[in-house]
């Protein structure tokens, strides 16, 4: 029989071999599949909606070399043309542009990519600050639960994507900003490049504040002034000083964000709706959380559980908002396990870093090769054509003013260079320019009837209409017919009417 002095040599020997293989397989598939699935959702779904009117807006100011601020004359049709557009996301637009002028499928997967390692780096550079000894495999498993199960509700190559990689960046460094006031510099360059990218940087100034109030309520003069200072005024100097549209880069982003229109009828700024299983189960989740909070022994900082409050407020207010919702979430269950000697570092620093470099290594080279292979094989479906070639052919070949057409293509018809498109997705430009988008809601709702539709096609010179064919609008349907409008053209499911003088000279 082994002495127990030997027995624990042994179990010794077995550990120290066991556990740094361990980490590498565990790192391996959790990184592998944390980057795999957003790839995968991203595919299915394909380049859509927005992205098709981002990128177009990014290939007019590099052959303009200058900033998009105005309404292109051929993009909406006469009545809209040079009307003025506070343009939030301009930077993204840009840089999305550049890095894919030639709309290359795999180029948009690779971009995509990148920017999942952006966020899972920021993720762990701020794990690293709210719970520093919580072990390597539990982070990459934390941010498994993240990336396979949260962020594909928003995989898309929009600006947010740049805001999904800085906020957790933001989260890092007020965090550390608390014991070494100088990380707070760091949210000047921040703001710099966040402002001219996407409007969610407001959330440098809207933690900023919870910090400095925090610090007043502890009696932390010094601390509460820094913050004051270098996470409200000068962000917001920042801002209004080196952003294009300076004050209204402010003002534009509050009135956005409340604007009735645009939520009551764009979903993605709604209310969670707990009917669909997929939202329905974070409600629990929450509820489970706080109760697991409340039998934990490990003490949480006051401004941790606020901010765990305040971003589920705001997710179950507005869906857009469930990826920040989705990182606070991981970071608040990080820190609690981290208070934990069970769930702290299982291996020393010389032991640890290696197998865990080398499976960061492995797992993001598998999670790549799998999405270009996918993305090989299924790449026509990426940027698969959302409305037939054949009418995006007929609407360059017939003159036309205005053509009427569902609001989800609209971007990807000015993308194939079509003028006169009734609307796309910038909301904001049409709600604060016209009363277009207005129109549109009653159009496609189908509360506006034939009178009042022959009233706005006037109004906005609408000529054509393409839309799919099965898919019309009773009203809509009423109305081309009892005005004698035509179908010129059915392809791949859409078709395309015009009214009877124009049906004549087709």
């Amino acid at each position: 029989m082994l002495s127990l002095e030997q027995e624990t040599s042994a179990s010794a020997r077995l550990k120290s071999l066991w556990i740094p293989r361990f980490r590498f397989y565990t790192v391996v598939a959790l990184a592998a599949l944390a980057l795999t699935v957003p790839l995968l959702v991203f595919i299915h779904g394909g380049v859509r909606g927005d992205v098709w009117w981002v990128w177009k807006s990014g290939q007019w100011m590099f052959q303009h070399h200058r900033i998009l601020m105005k309404n292109p004359a051929g993009w909406s049709g006469a009545a809209l043309a040079g009307r003025p557009w506070v343009n939030l996301e301009w930077g993204w637009e840009l840089l999305l542009y550049i890095l894919n002028p030639h709309q290359n499928p795999l180029v948009f997967l690779l971009i995509l990519f990148v920017f999942e390692v952006l966020m899972m780096a920021a993720f762990f550079w701020a794990q690293k600050a709210v719970a520093p000894r919580l072990t390597p495999e539990l982070a990459m498993g934390l941010y498994a639960v993240y990336a396979c199960f949260i962020f594909p509700f928003t995989v898309k190559l929009r600006a947010e994507l740049f805001s999904y990689v800085a906020f957790p960046v933001l989260l890092g460094i007020l965090w550390r900003g608390r014991q070494n006031p100088r990380w707070l510099w760091a949210l000047a360059p921040l703001t710099l490049v966040w402002a001219n990218i996407h409007g969610s940087f407001l959330m440098i100034v809207v933690l900023s504040l919870l910090e400095t109030l925090f610090s007043l309520w502890r009696r932390r003069w010094d601390l509460a002034r820094l913050e004051a200072i270098r996470g409200l005024l000068l962000p917001l100097a920042i801002s209004v000083l080196f952003t294009p549209e300076h004050w209204h880069v402010l003002t534009y982003s509050w009135w956005l964000d409340h604007n009735r229109e645009i939520t009551n009828y764009i979903q993605e700024w709604q209310p969670i709706n707990f009917r669909n299983p997929a939202f329905a189960v974070w409600p629990v989740l929450v509820v489970l959380s706080w109760i697991w909070r409340s039998r934990s022994r490990a003490p949480y900082p006051g401004v941790l559980d606020l901010w765990f409050l305040g971003i589920t407020f705001a997710f179950f207010d507005e869906v857009r908002m469930v990826t920040y919702f989705g990182m606070v979430f991981i970071l608040w269950w990080a820190y609690g396990l981290g208070q934990s000697e069970r769930y702290q570092t299982w291996l020393p620093t010389d032991r640890g870093c290696r197998p865990l470099r080398w499976g960061l290594g492995v797992g993001l080279s598998a999670a790549l090769l799998a999405g270009v292979g996918v993305g090989i094989v299924k790449g026509r479906e990426i940027d698969q054509a959302p409305v037939p070639g054949a009418v995006v052919s007929w609407l360059h070949r017939h003159p036309h003013q205005v053509v009427f057409e569902p609001n989800a293509v609209g971007g990807y018809l000015i993308a194939r260079n079509v003028h006169g498109v009734f609307i796309d997705g910038r909301a904001d430009f049409f709600l604060a320019n016209d009363h277009r988008f207005q129109d549109y809601v009653k159009l496609v709702i189908g509360t506006a009837h034939p009178a009042q539709v022959a009233s706005i096609f006037h109004r906005n010179q609408v000529d054509v209409v393409i839309w799919p064919y099965h898919h019309i609008d009773d009203n809509l349907a009423w109305f081309m017919a009892r005005d004698h409008w035509r179908k010129v053209l059915v392809k791949g499911g859409w078709a395309v009417f015009v009214p009877p003088a124009a049906s004549r000279s087709s």
